[in-house]
């Protein structure tokens, strides 16, 4: 019985004990107050703590590094109004406090405010050039912001000083993974786990260098560590969705985001990754219900709208992805992809003035990209806009002369201008850079055929065949050749072949049927002609006018 009384005894002195943590009494002195708030923060229990810098504070409102640790206790609850309010207070007394300047500048950074996020973390550096703290916390920032040799820079500087800093490998290793430095980047991960192997984000991003590798196998070996010492986590197992969705295993990607979104049912990257890829296996109801709702998490998240834009482009919607493609481009206005993905939009709605638009905005945006001044010249060969298409293929040469394309469109724009010489000079350019496509071949061989040079056509004909013996154009081409030199049986044999490779193709036939007349085999000729027909009748006025021409009519 006696031991029961002293057991609730105990008990009771516990709860009281935990009533005093949680509303603390005035001190007499306000020191002894903040003490205990410190020694609660240290136990990472910044809720716990909290009261008790209130209460020093209420004390003493001139009790500076009672601002200091409340902003602490505040930003790690998410009260960013609160602890930006405190650090600033604090700051005012001791402006060169690094540590506290690292701390605003992450906030400032969390809240958007680049430029006094900067500013803090570079005056943090400044006053303390060796803390190795302010390096990292520098370096993660301009990580964040694409600054990677910045970023590079503070990392190594912070290992030079201190070469058993887990966070500063940990920055050194991810600016090496944005530099596709993978080898290096295992290496520093791979140090910071020896340094705090409990630490499941390591993990978790040396899993992400092992998949850019595409080394799958240890890239989930990885999350599953990270899941495992962290449980409550979703992120180990988005990850382990987005590996096993790069290895087209798509069932057991969708189970690891349900078990993501079970987890954390407001992880918006799992509602929108589950959304992803239930795009790619056509579920498209399902697709978007789970893209909507990583919209309702958070309606900035502009890869969930492209996500959904995709849905719409999947299900020839353009309307509705145009729209989509549009609200991106409001928000988004420096976002190459959004007006790439809309000019195709537009282009599918036949649309091609807007098209150009968006190519324009885009090659603004990407001035170096020569593919943009492609895209954009394609539509104006679609309007018969030589001169301008002329015009981009030149300036995307400009950019890059090693690359056959831009030289190929150009010849072809060219021989819609008549320019004969000039579209023959880069079809033999895009030749000799890209000398295995057979396509700049048959081009050329047609200028030549047009400039009744039959034999060098033929030629050329002949050459594209032999890099490619299933191109059908080459030999459709090398027969009509053929034809206009009398060589017909050679040119019934490339019909045939044409016929053989494609049965479909109407003009195989009516060339065919040409020949057969010519060789006066009349009833032949008809029955090509009539096939020919029936498969595409569109080109009766053009196979009439041509008949026509050689009965002499």
């Amino acid at each position: 019985m006696v031991r029961s009384i002293i057991v609730a005894l105990g008990l009771l002195a516990a709860m009281a004990g935990a009533v005093r943590a949680q509303n603390p009494e005035p001190a007499e002195e306000p020191i002894v107050v903040l003490s205990r708030g410190i020694g609660l923060m240290s136990q990472d229990n910044p809720a716990g703590a909290l009261p008790h810098f209130d209460a020093a504070l209420k004390l003493d409102p001139a009790l500076m590094p009672g601002y200091r640790y409340r902003g602490m206790a505040r930003q790690d609850l998410k009260d960013l109004a609160g602890a930006l309010a405190d650090f600033s207070k604090f700051l005012s007394s001791a402006p060169d406090d690094s540590y506290v300047l690292v701390r605003r500048g992450k906030l400032y950074a969390e809240q958007g405010n680049h430029d006094a996020a900067l500013e803090d973390l570079n005056n943090a550096v400044r006053f303390h050039p060796d803390y190795v703290y302010a390096l990292v916390g520098r370096g993660e920032y301009l990580l964040q912001q694409g600054d990677v040799a910045g970023a590079s820079a503070d990392f190594e500087r912070a290992l030079a000083l201190d070469d058993s800093n887990a966070a500063a490998f940990v920055g050194r290793g991810s600016a090496r993974l944005a530099n596709q430095q993978y080898s290096l980047a295992l290496d520093d991960l791979s140090k910071a786990i020896n340094l705090e192997p409990t630490d499941g984000l390591k993990y978790l991003l040396r899993g992400r260098v092992y998949k850019a590798k595409g080394d799958f196998a240890a890239a989930l070996a990885d999350y599953d560590k990270a899941a495992a010492l962290d449980p409550k986590s979703s992120n180990p197992h988005v990850d382990r969705g987005n590996a096993l969705n790069d290895q087209g295993e798509f069932d057991k990607s969708l189970a690891a985001y349900d078990r993501a979104i079970e987890l954390n049912p407001k992880d918006v990257l799992a509602w929108n990754n589950r959304g992803s890829t239930r795009r790619v296996r056509k579920e498209f109801d399902k697709a978007l219900a789970d893209l909507d709702k990583a919209l309702e998490i958070d309606p900035r998240f502009w890869e969930a709208y492209k996500n959904r834009a995709k849905v719409f482009e999947d299900q020839a919607d353009w309307a509705r992805a145009e729209a989509e493609y549009t609200k991106l481009a409001k928000e988004r206005p420096d976002d190459v992809a959004v007006f790439l993905r809309r000019a195709a939009v537009r282009q599918a709605q036949q649309k091609p003035q807007e098209a150009i638009a968006d190519f324009s905005r885009a090659a603004q945006l990407a001035p170096r990209d020569p593919q943009i001044l492609l895209h954009r010249g394609g539509v104006r060969m679609e309007l018969k806009d030589w001169d301008a298409a002329v015009a981009d293929f030149t300036a995307a040469i400009e950019i890059n002369r090693t690359s056959a394309d831009p030289y190929f469109h150009r010849a072809y724009a060219y021989e819609e201008k008549q320019e004969w010489e000039k579209a023959l000079a880069d079809y033999d350019r895009a030749h000799e850079l890209d000398p295995k496509n057979p396509e700049a071949l048959v081009n050329r061989g047609i200028v030549k055929e047009t400039l009744e040079q039959y034999e060098e056509a033929i030629d050329d004909f002949s050459r594209a065949i032999k890099l490619d013996d299933k191109f059908v154009l080459a030999y459709f081409n090398r027969a009509n050749t053929l034809q206009l030199v009398k060589r017909y049986r050679e040119a019934l044999v490339d019909y045939e072949k044409v016929i053989a490779l494609d049965p479909k193709f109407a003009w195989a036939y009516g060339g065919r049927g040409i020949v057969r007349m010519l060789q006066n085999q009349k009833a032949d000729a008809d029955a090509d002609f009539a096939k020919a027909l029936e498969i595409d009748p569109t080109i009766k006025p053009e196979l009439d006018a041509r008949l026509a021409e050689l009965r002499g009519e």
